[in-house]
């Protein structure tokens, strides 16, 4: 064989075999002198196996910060604008809003019950069911004046001291009435819910007990319902 080095076999491009016998090998392509092609002008970046240039910033994790950075911004942001709308977000939910409408978000109308009309109508209706409340617990003088409602119009009260007996019943009925109404009323108003017929419907439930307990003590005098009676047929 000959002693030319340059007929032995290449094994990659760039590399040959000295006289000596050791193969040759050339510069590597991206020292200083021979920059590699599509290499980022300025600061180099790290081929494999190389140690980053001082100075290099990898633009991946530069790109991901920057992310990070405007997702963090835009959570700031969406807290202060439901702390300033009042509705705080549900537990798990980052970044709740309001109720959109159009495309445009909405605060809600109002912080009880289902808009300030119904407040304002459930309040009113509770402080006049206070207020018969308190005109029942004066059962003596609820008692005198059914009494001389029946006696005008009919006949005297064989026992009129029954009545206080209904009264008291209808006193009783009110009060417990009342604290399940305005125990309801505050649930729903929290909700945000229709509430104003609530009262209503206490009211009714109410006088509907009151009306049922002088009925039952009419009922039992007998001239007083001879009286209803022929009253009636004279009609």
């Amino acid at each position: 064989m000959s002693g030319d080095w340059s007929e032995a076999p290449v094994h990659d491009p760039g590399h040959g075999r000295a006289d000596d016998g050791r193969e040759a090998r050339l510069g590597p392509a991206t020292s200083a002198a021979a920059p590699a092609a599509g290499r980022v002008r300025g600061t180099p970046a790290p081929q494999y196996g190389e140690y980053a240039p001082e100075g290099w910033v990898n633009p991946v994790l530069a790109e991901q910060e920057r992310v990070e950075r405007e997702a963090e911004s835009r959570a700031l942001r969406e807290q202060a604008a439901r702390e300033t709308a009042g509705t705080p977000a549900r537990p798990g939910q980052t970044g709740s809003r309001p109720a959109r409408a159009g495309g445009v978000t909405t605060a809600p109308s109002s912080r009880f019950g289902a808009s300030p009309l119904d407040f304002g109508m459930t309040v009113g209706l509770l402080v006049l069911g206070l207020w018969s409340v308190l005109q029942s617990l004066s059962v003596g003088q609820v008692a005198s004046a059914v009494r001389q409602t029946f006696e005008q119009r009919y006949t005297t009260f064989s026992d009129p001291s029954v009545l206080t007996g209904a009264a008291i019943v209808g006193a009783v009925a009110s009060v417990v009435l009342f604290a399940l109404t305005l125990w309801w009323s505050i649930r729903r108003l929290r909700a945000r819910r229709w509430t104003f017929w609530v009262p209503l419907l206490g009211g009714v439930v109410s006088t509907a007990v009151s009306v049922t307990a002088f009925l039952v003590v009419v009922l039992q005098d007998p001239r007083l319902v001879d009286a209803v009676l022929r009253s009636s047929g004279g009609a």
